[in-house]
């Protein structure tokens, strides 16, 4: 038996997972797993030899028990990395599509517990308002920001995010800069008179949206018109301190504004 054989065994019935879980937490006996998992003895029978057939399983001595073995375990946990790695990225199928791997080091796991929203045609400015659930109404010790558009909406809600002692930094394109300093030169007027705020420039045009509010991390994809269709955002420490590495990285490449 190959792996690709034992991946079509495992995932051919819900009840093998089901009782591969179950031995993984206690071992136990075919008619008490058969009870466990709402199957026939004879399947759970079946199940376990199989298990033990592929090295997952063996009877413990002068008993009816299976347990796993280190091999089964290390299955076990494979499969239920792989199972919720295949929900996550169903989950955030919209904003993933539309980052065109411009974050290829953001894993399942960082994402698992993020809430996710998405523009629809019923609601099309969902994720542009958590954007602004996520900045809040008054001022932040906090704020860093990677844009790739120029945005009436986001600068209203960093002018109010933003005050004399807030923290701030904010990554932009040239296509960005250029695009404010025509159209919203009040904003970066404003920017450049607040001691605590530092404005970069990357040189490398910027194709999604990151903002980090003291200890929210927010994510946003846009579409090829500059629309923001989708988001994830969590205050869970694995994804800021992703958002963090992130926003480093880009700044790090990037010039300050003068």
């Amino acid at each position: 038996m190959n792996a690709r054989e034992d991946i079509a065994f495992l995932v051919g019935s819900e009840v093998r997972t089901d009782i591969l879980r179950a031995l993984r937490s206690d071992p136990d006996c075919p008619s008490n797993l058969a009870d466990r998992c709402s199957c026939a003895r004879e399947t759970a029978q079946r199940t376990v030899t199989a298990f033990a057939d592929r090295g997952w399983a063996e009877k413990i001595p002068e008993s009816d028990r299976y347990r796993l073995t280190r091999a089964g375990e290390l299955v076990a946990g494979g499969y239920d990395d792989f199972e919720e790695c295949l929900e996550v990225s169903a989950r955030f199928r919209d904003l993933l599509a539309n980052l065109n791997g411009a974050v290829s080091d953001l894993e399942c796991e960082t994402l698992s517990e993020a809430t996710h929203t998405r523009a629809t045609p019923e609601n099309p400015h969902t994720s542009i308002n958590r954007l602004l659930d996520v900045m809040g109404d008054g001022t932040v010790d906090t704020l860093r920001g990677v844009t790739p558009i120029v945005s009436r909406v986001f600068n209203r809600a960093a002018e109010r995010a933003i005050g004399p002692d807030t923290d701030a930094e904010l990554v932009v394109d040239t296509d960005v800069l250029e695009t404010s300093a025509a159209e919203y030169p009040e904003a970066l007027d404003r920017a450049d008179r607040l001691d605590a705020f530092t404005l970069y420039v990357s040189p490398e045009p910027v194709t999604f949206g990151l903002v980090l509010v003291d200890d929210h991390a927010y994510l946003g994809a846009y579409d090829d018109t500059g629309n923001l269709v989708a988001s994830a955002d969590s205050d869970d420490d694995d994804f800021v301190e992703w958002g963090w590495q992130t926003f480093a990285r880009i700044r790090d490449r990037s010039t300050v504004w003068e």
